[in-house]
């Protein structure tokens, strides 16, 4: 009975898992972090409307779900062109226009969640995810997201490399454009889909954690690429294995259960640099 309750969150936190690792290593490498933790903020205005909609039509629990995921993947393309042209303003980086963003967006689907009350579906579900009530649904869009970030990767994960190390680069400059929308349409989908898990805010530990964790750790752009997602859903699997039989929220273990494998990777570096530090001073005596 309880393995049967576990099997589809399982299998969701592990497909989001393993789609967050994929996409975040794009997202390092392209120096897209911050952009990425500007659209999960970004994905909330358009979530809220999206179920509002499909309840104002008389949908089902299985169509607010897809509203859900189409309104949240529509909303965040406003903010995104609004993002860009912010960056073209004399003033504004990119890091200030993602987080002007960030801010509108949270505080736009904020406004909405509270004009709309009550919703169908509980704000903190947006929020934080309560991957105990995704459906099969919820899986399968997940799944089909990440056969197609899979697919993507296969045919072009080289040209998209090589635009992430050396956009400037004649071979790839030609098609810098469309590769930056590829990587940035994966953000986007990737966030979208793991809004029923881990919600709008944390999703972006799934991000950007695997591939902040394994950076100093790999050599080679092939084993970054396949280890990230195999973190990704390591992570998220045993934050939900922890999560449950201690009654905590599973999107905050996941999420916290991130932050400790970023710094555990770190401990080698600080130990080595200790160590630099401490035959440098008995040299000097």
């Amino acid at each position: 009975m309880i393995a049967g309750l576990l099997l589809y969150p399982a299998l969701h936190v592990t497909i989001i898992g393993a789609l967050g690792g994929l996409v975040g290593a794009f997202a390092y490498l392209d120096r897209r972090i911050f952009f990425a933790e500007s659209v999960t903020h970004g994905t909330f205005p358009g979530a809220v409307l999206g179920v509002v909609i499909a309840a104002a039509f008389g949908f089902g629990h299985s169509g607010m779900s897809a509203a859900l995921y189409v309104g949240a993947f529509l909303g965040t393309i406003p903010l995104v062109a609004l993002m860009r042209w912010l960056a073209t303003i004399p003033g504004i980086s990119s890091q200030g226009a993602a987080g002007i963003v960030l801010t509108a967006g949270f505080a736009s689907g904020y406004f909405l969640a509270t004009w709309f009350k009550p919703l169908p579906l509980a704000v903190n579900s947006f929020l934080t995810g309560s991957v105990m009530t995704v459906s099969p649904a919820d899986v399968a869009w997940a799944g089909a997201v990440f056969a197609v970030a899979l697919l993507v990767v296969t045919l072009g994960g080289r040209q998209l490399i090589a635009h992430c190390f050396d956009p400037a680069n004649p071979a790839a400059a030609s098609r810098a454009g469309r590769h930056e929308l590829v990587i940035l349409g994966l953000i986007l989908a990737s966030v979208t889909v793991a809004i029923p898990a881990v919600g709008t805010i944390l999703s972006i530990a799934l991000i950007a954690a695997p591939a902040a964790a394994l950076a100093p750790l790999v050599r080679s752009s092939r084993a970054f690429l396949v280890g990230c997602p195999l973190l990704g859903a390591l992570l998220g699997i045993s934050g939900l294995a922890i999560a449950v039989p201690a009654r905590l929220s599973a999107g905050g273990t996941i999420a916290l259960l991130c932050a400790v494998c970023v710094l555990a990777s770190r401990v080698p570096q600080w130990w080595a640099g200790a160590r630099r530090t401490r035959r440098a001073r008995v040299g000097n005596q």
